[in-house]
């Protein structure tokens, strides 16, 4: 039996599979899921402790990247869990940990929108150095916040200055 978590997994692979090449045109390399991989001890530490999702192979070295992909609207924004509601550490806290302290995170944050879990049409991707997305979140004043059943931050992407912002819309 699947809870909502392992199909939610499931979805956001099947959608980033589908655009595997477009994410290759964006950034280069050779895109491995670490998702994808079971009972790997090694694919489980980087994806728990770092919010490594996939790794990126270039010519000049390894970059892992997280993914975050919704289905609907295109709200074309970068969203990051901020808090959760259990009080379990979250992603924010985990990479701005890891950025600052040094330690691994995902060199990539990559945030794409899909029509539907059927279709698997791509509406918009964007891709940023997640140091810089995180240097946003702190500094820019545009951010917002949003509570649901947790508390997050959001930044629209037309709200980022930086130039290692890659954009595509649809």
């Amino acid at each position: 039996m699947y809870n909502s978590w392992d199909v939610d997994l499931y979805d956001s692979s099947k959608a980033i599979k589908s655009i595997k090449n477009i994410i290759i045109e964006m950034i280069g390399g050779e895109i491995i899921s670490l998702e994808d991989v079971k009972n790997n001890e090694i694919a489980n530490i980087l994806d728990i402790h770092s919010g490594i999702d996939y790794l990126r192979i270039s010519k000049d070295g390894l970059t892992g990247i997280a993914s975050r992909v919704q289905f609907g609207k295109p709200y074309n924004s970068f969203t990051i869990r901020f808090e959760r509601n259990t009080g379990t550490k979250t992603e924010y806290k985990k990479r701005y940990n890891n950025i600052k302290k040094g330690y691994i995170y995902p060199y990539f944050t990559l945030q794409a929108y899909f029509d539907n879990k059927e279709n698997l049409n791509l509406l918009s991707i964007a891709i940023i150095k997640t140091e810089i997305l995180y240097k946003e979140l702190e500094e820019n004043n545009k951010v917002k916040n949003q509570k649901s059943d947790n508390y997050f931050k959001y930044i629209f992407w037309d709200d980022i200055e930086s130039k290692d912002l890659i954009i595509i819309k649809k």
